[in-house]
């Protein structure tokens, strides 16, 4: 989602000194290899809680390749595999969802979905159930409550195993006990369906009807007799599953009811308990999401409590829920003034704002006897990520990761070490264990200096227009000639506050643009105004305007590439995957800025896509068809201007392959021809096969070329 025009300034991030030899060396077969050519870092690292250790995955790029659950002692150094899934079978999985129990004596973790317990001390494992969705530990450590075939179950380990059914009447089509459905996870990012109270004798649990909600077919073609399964997903405009957030007592099996939202037909995206009390937090949003509520129950029932509220008449994003002080204070990650911030909220409610103007993403920790909070946020620039300490008594943040580019971090429960994965546009990802002063205790995986040295550098632009300077990049081919006039490739995102400039290392995309430059195009990407992540009131221009909206940013790109001596004007091309797919596919309907465009899994028309993000953006079909029609590719199928490359997975259950068929459809009924199609059986919406991957991205490689 993207935006605006005119006068540049540019910084070189790095001067990448590589000869054109060296840099040929770059392959699409080396791009899409099992393990990365930038190398596996660290990732889904969890701490041990006294913070001795953590827990983590060495990744393949290939998504099938099964790795092992490992084990880093920050003690002596030393790395071991705790969980190979060689040794569970071929079909297992990469070791999921490992925690750590409270006391820190024995992890969780599921493989092939079931779901199993391993005593640190002497690496016994036991099994506790089989088809396990979601499982947490008790605040004892005692017990484990996981779901099982949409129902919530508890097993007690000591003195022996023993298990014991919450709830009755779940199924996983029509009523999920402590489960939460695809939308929840995908709009809301929603972890998890129920949560354990302080003492651990209660635990609260979302119930979601999904009766009333479409019930979408994906078929899987390539068996002899095709097969079928069903996904509840609620269009925009249709009915929402029925959701209620209800209290389990452990002891007596006993359900009461705690809020319904169903009459009101409101989300309920995050819920959890007070420190060391029997108080339930919930978040309510309205459908329209203009609205949010985060209340609170008592026990025994006293009605509901609104400690927060705040209304907007365009859309409210969801907020995570605060971190609760000891003083009785709490701390809020909230967008107001204009951006996201921390606040301290008083006893009272009075808000304070502890930082200053840029943008906070996340609250990642809070050391209250140094009084300092530790937070993720857009800084010092927004197209960076650091992690700060912002005092809570006000005060200038420390930036505790002050190399430029994009910080990924992962902090310690005691504050005093975090792993930083860290890269910029140029630089490869790197890994590295960190003591707060800023000091790197130990390189876990470094930075692959022969890749950076095959890179062309990527320039970071700065472009003029009525909204301000936006960001850019480019990156020109080998033995550039400014005497000479290059095709451009314009890669596009352009959904609300999601960036493309953000420096970082692209990964496999970013290698393949790599390619592309290498092939004589000029690669281009821009973020307009609604994809920027520190102005909600330009956010706000695609209020019901997703398309003319999210276009403005890429026209004003294409106009700032046309003033350009060294640009081919008729040879300009737009690419983007999911949202950035539907912005390609509406560049080349509704803009004649573009000789060509590759679409990948577009929404092609926002009747056609889940309810959650659709509405909050664009309201509700019925309430302004006008909107709808303007932002929609199907109905300006005729408008077709030039060549169109469409790809998409036929399972793909976020943006349905029902989008390009509706488009295709259109394109006939209109006589356009001038459209290549290719499904990718059996792919989602992140393809998770590694050869179809390499076949996507080597037919856009070469179709550019026969394009432009």
């Amino acid at each position: 989602m993207r935006r605006r025009l005119l006068s540049v300034w540019v910084t070189f991030v790095l001067a990448v000194c590589a000869c054109s030899a060296a840099r040929a060396d770059l392959t699409l077969d080396k791009i899409f290899a099992a393990t990365p050519p930038w190398g596996a870092q660290p990732s889904k690292i969890v701490w041990s809680p006294d913070g001795t250790s953590f827990l983590y995955v060495l990744p393949a790029e290939d998504p099938a390749l099964a790795v092992p659950l490992r084990q880093y002692d920050v003690r002596t150094g030393q790395s071991r595999v705790v969980v190979d899934p060689a040794s569970f079978g071929v079909k297992a999985t990469t070791p999921a969802s490992a925690a750590w129990s409270p006391d820190g004596k024995n992890i969780s973790y599921t493989i092939s979905g079931t779901l199993y317990v391993r005593d640190m001390s002497t690496g016994l494992d036991r099994t506790i159930a089989n088809d396990v969705k979601d499982a947490l530990w008790s605040p004892q450590s005692n017990a484990l409550a996981y779901t099982h075939n949409a129902d919530l179950y508890i097993a007690s380990l000591s003195p022996g195993l023993r298990t014991t059914r919450l709830t009755t009447g779940g199924a996983p089509s029509t009523m999920l006990n402590g489960d939460v459905d695809w939308v929840y996870s995908e709009e809301f990012s929603t972890e998890h369906g129920f949560a354990w109270s302080p003492d651990g004798r209660e635990i609260a649990y979302i119930q979601m009807d999904e009766r009333p909600v479409t019930n979408f077919p994906i078929v899987d073609f390539l068996p002899a007799d095709n097969s079928v399964t069903y996904q509840r997903y609620p269009l925009a405009g249709e009915r929402n599953p029925r959701v209620s957030l209800r209290v389990a007592d452990v002891s007596t099996q006993a359900s009461r009811l705690a809020y319904g939202a169903g009459a009101r037909d409101e989300y309920l995206p995050f819920f959890g308990w007070k420190p060391s009390s029997h108080t339930l937090i919930a978040e309510i949003i309205d459908r329209a999401q203009q609205q949010i509520r985060v209340v609170q129950f008592e026990r025994p029932a006293a009605g509901v409590q609104t400690i927060y509220q705040q209304r907007d008449p365009k859309w409210l994003d969801a907020i995570a829920l605060p971190a609760w002080q000891s003083t009785g204070e709490s701390l809020w990650v909230l967008e107001r003034d204009n951006a996201a911030g921390l606040y301290l909220r008083a006893h009272s409610g009075r808000l304070q704002r502890l930082n200053g103007p840029y943008r906070v993403d996340q609250l990642l920790g809070v050391d209250q006897k140094k009084g300092l909070a530790y937070v993720a946020a857009a800084y010092p620039t927004r197209r960076d990520r650091s992690l700060l300490a912002i005092p809570l008594k006000g005060g200038p943040p420390q930036n505790l990761t002050p190399s430029p580019g994009n910080h990924s971090v992962a902090l310690s429960p005691a504050m005093d070490l975090f792993v930083d994965t860290h890269s910029t546009f140029n630089d490869p990802p790197q890994t590295d264990l960190v003591a707060p002063s800023g000091v790197t205790r130990v390189t876990l995986a470094p930075r692959r200096d022969s890749l950076r040295a095959e890179l062309l550098p990527v320039q970071m632009l700065s472009v003029d227009s009525s909204y301000g300077k936006l960001d850019a990049y480019m990156i020109r081919p080998p033995d550039f000639d400014a005497a000479r006039k290059y095709p451009v490739i314009v890669y596009a995102y352009g959904g609300p506050e999601l960036p493309t400039t953000t420096d970082s290392f692209g990964g496999a995309r970013g290698l393949y643009h790599q390619l592309l430059a290498r092939r004589g195009f000029i690669v281009f990407s821009i973020d307009g105004p609604g994809s920027q992540i520190d102005n909600d009131a330009h956010v706000r221009l695609l209020y019901h305007n997703f398309g003319p909206g999210s276009l403005l940013g890429q026209e004003i790109g294409v106009n700032y590439l046309r003033s350009l001596p060294y640009v081919d004007p008729s040879r300009i091309g737009i690419w983007g995957w999911s949202f950035g797919g539907y912005e390609a596919a509406y560049a080349m309907t509704h803009s004649a800025l573009f000789k060509a465009g590759a679409a990948g899994a577009p929404v092609a028309d926002w009747h056609l896509y889940d309810s959650i993000y659709t509405e909050r953006y664009m309201g509700a079909p019925q309430d302004d068809a006008r909107a709808y029609d303007e932002s929609s590719v199907v109905n300006a199928a005729e408008n077709l201007h030039g060549d169109l490359l469409l790809s998409h997975g036929t399972s793909d259950d976020n943006v349905h392959m029902a989008n390009s068929i509706t488009l295709l459809q259109a394109f006939i009924a209109a006589g356009k021809t001038r459209v290549d199609f290719m499904a990718y059986p059996r792919q989602k919406h992140g393809f998770t096969a590694l050869e179809d991957l390499r076949r996507l991205y080597a037919q856009m490689l070469e179709w550019w070329s026969a394009h432009l």
